[in-house]
This record gives structure tokens, sequence and C-alpha cells, in this order.
């Protein structure tokens, strides 16, 4: 009787402190439309920092933008995103993205009213720049799911050129589709 008892009030005590994150596939297209502004650009600025409730953290990532796809938000951009490390505490959110000072990324923001913008479907929304030993710029997608035989995808994972990327984006967002 008492094992029982234990294991009820076990229950309740972690009830309020589950919880998940669902993270639906969205594919390039779905993100050109479901964007406020396709920022390009470099990080130059990542702070962990207590939510206000400081019941969690999350990073205010600082972005200097190099061009805009689509929209506008000014020639520095910060975004949040989930997750981060202060001090002894290290907060880790399955699927947020995690960026480092001089990453060069293009990024699908969104935005809810007067807030802090926020990256689209987790990292989802953040395409990585890198450049080739032979000095060509490509943009590398992120990667949806692994399972089983292979990848579950939505659209094409290929890394493609920085600028035929470029292109395909403005074409989409172009159409509206």
């Amino acid at each position: 009787m008492r094992v029982v008892l234990i294991t009820i009030c076990l229950s309740f005590i972690t009830y309020g402190a589950v919880s998940a994150t669902v993270v639906v596939p969205a594919d390039l297209s779905e993100l050109s439309h479901d964007a406020v502004a396709i920022a390009r650009g470099h990080i130059v600025a990542v702070e962990a920092q207590w939510k206000d409730d400081r019941r969690g953290i999350e990073s205010l990532i600082t972005l200097e933008t190099e061009t805009y796809l689509k929209g506008s938000l000014g020639n520095v951009v910060q975004f949040r995103v989930p997750g981060g490390s202060l001090g002894r505490f290290r907060s880790i959110v399955v699927g947020a993205p995690q960026f480092t000072v001089g990453q060069r990324v293009i990024l699908f923001l969104g935005s809810r009213g007067p807030t802090i913008p926020y990256v689209l479907g987790l990292s989802q929304g953040v395409y990585r720049i890198s450049q080739t030993p032979k000095g060509d710029w490509m943009v590398t997608p992120p990667m949806i799911a692994q399972a089983g035989d292979g990848p579950i995808v939505r659209g094409s994972l290929a890394p493609s050129s920085l600028g035929d990327f470029e292109r395909q984006v403005r074409t989409l967002v172009g159409t509206g589709r």
C-alpha cells in the first residue's frame, strides 16, 4: 500500500514538469510562404537568458544581415531560440537550432505581433552556408528526420549552391506558393 501511495504522489509531482515538442515537417515552399522575413547573414552574438518566468532558458541570437530574400527587419536582427546554458544550468530542446558566432546562415523568420522574431519550424528554418575547398558557397538544408531504412524527407535535402538556392527561394516568394 505504501509503494502505491508513493507512486501516485510522484506521478502528481512530475505531472506539471512534463512537456513535449512536436515539429511538423515543412518544405521550402511552406517556409518561404510562412516567413515574415528570410535573411542571409552571419551570427555575431549568442546570449543565453532566463525566460520571464525563470522556468527555462532561451538564447537570444544576433544576426548581422547581408541581404533579405523576403521582407526586411533591419541590418541587425535579434531572434529567440529555446534552450541554452547559464552557469551550471543547461536547457536542451530537441529540434531547436544551435548557433555559434561566425556561422553564416539563411533564416526563415516568423513573428507574432511586436515581439522578437523566431525561427520557423525550429531547425527546419535554418539553412547553413559553408565554403567548399574550391571556394564555392553551398547551402546545406536542415535534416528533417532519420528512421529505419533511410531518411524521411519532404522535398530535396541535397546541398545546393548559394546562388541556386537564393533564386529558388525568390521564385517561391514571388509566386506566393
